[in-house]
Order: C-alpha cells, then sequence, then structure tokens
C-alpha cells in the first residue's frame, strides 16, 4: 500500500469522524431544545399563575374588607371621600393599572399570552377605565401615574381613555 492510498483512508477516516461528531452535535442541540421548550412551558405556566394571582389578590381588598368596600363604591360614585380614603382608593386604582402594565408587558415579549390579547383590549380593558374615570382616580392617573409608569404607556391608555370616553386630559 503506497502513501495516496493510506492518506486517502485517512481522509474517509476522518471524514467519518466528522459526520459522527455533527450527528452527536445534533442529537445534544434536539435534546436541549426540547429541554428548553418544556422550561419555557413550565415558566409561562408560573408566571400565568402568578398573574392570575395577582388579580386575585387586587379582589381580596373588596371581598375580605367591608370597609374599603365603603371606600370603593363612594370612589366609583364620585362620592366625597377624606384623605385616607383617596390614597386607599388611589392605590386600589394603581394596583390595577400596574396589573394592566404587567399584562402588556408579559404580551409583548410573547413570553405568555400569545396571540390571547389585543394590545387594545389591554390598553382600552374597561375595568381599568371605569377606575380611572372616577373623580379619583381621575386625578391620580394625572398627577400620580406619570410618576409610578412609563410615558409610552400611559400616552397609550390615555389616548384610548380620551378616544373611547371623551376623557379631557388632564384631569381638573
Amino acid at each position: 500500500m503506497n502513501w495516496d492510498a493510506l492518506g486517502a483512508i485517512g481522509e474517509i477516516i476522518g471524514a467519518v469522524a466528522v459526520l459522527i461528531t455533527l450527528f452527536y452535535l445534533a442529537a445534544q442541540i434536539k435534546m436541549q431544545n426540547r429541554e428548553l421548550e418544556k422550561s419555557n412551558e413550565n415558566v409561562t405556566a408560573q408566571l400565568s399563575v402568578d398573574l392570575n394571582n395577582m388579580f386575585i389578590n387586587n379582589f381580596d381588598a373588596l371581598m375580605r374588607d367591608k370597609e374599603f368596600v365603603e371606600i370603593y363604591l363612594k370612589g366609583m360614585s364620585n362620592q366625597p371621600l377624606d384623605e385616607i380614603e383617596i390614597i386607599q382608593f388611589s392605590l386600589f386604582v394603581n394596583r390595577w393599572l400596574a396589573n394592566c402594565e404587567t399584562l402588556i408587558v408579559t404580551a409583548k415579549a410573547e413570553v405568555a399570552f400569545d396571540n390571547d390579547y389585543d394590545l387594545d383590549f389591554l390598553y382600552g380593558n374597561p375595568w381599568i377605565h371605569k377606575l380611572i374615570n372616577t373623580e379619583v382616580g381621575a386625578r391620580w392617573f394625572d398627577e400620580e401615574a406619570p410618576l409610578l409608569y412609563t410615558k409610552n404607556f400611559l400616552d397609550k391608555v390615555g389616548d384610548f381613555r380620551r378616544k373611547t370616553f371623551n376623557h379631557p386630559h388632564p384631569a381638573s
């Protein structure tokens, strides 16, 4: 056997070794992708549970605290609230706007709710607008919300608010 034949055999063995390595790497990548997908599904499921818990916690104030229910009813019907009640009602409004923003961030990041929620529905969520269209809610939205939320988020909520509810901006 001459050197050329040995060289050719060596190249064939090398090529086979490269192919085996590539198949092995492809199998490893496929397995990692499956595990990553499973992990993403678990994270998405946990995020959904966490978001639902946020909503449940928001309603807890109304379910468990009779005094707050009275504040809520006064706030929703634009009856006068004392200073403490204004703070409590405003923070309740803030909780709901924070939930809305969380849902929007989650939907935009395609982490959860892929195609489940239309962003316009989230920005124009009737419950949120019901709260921010009260006298106290409107004042909070115009004066306090800009200190807590991004301008882009507030502009989109505000645009929907003006378009749908003919609410002037800012509240007086």
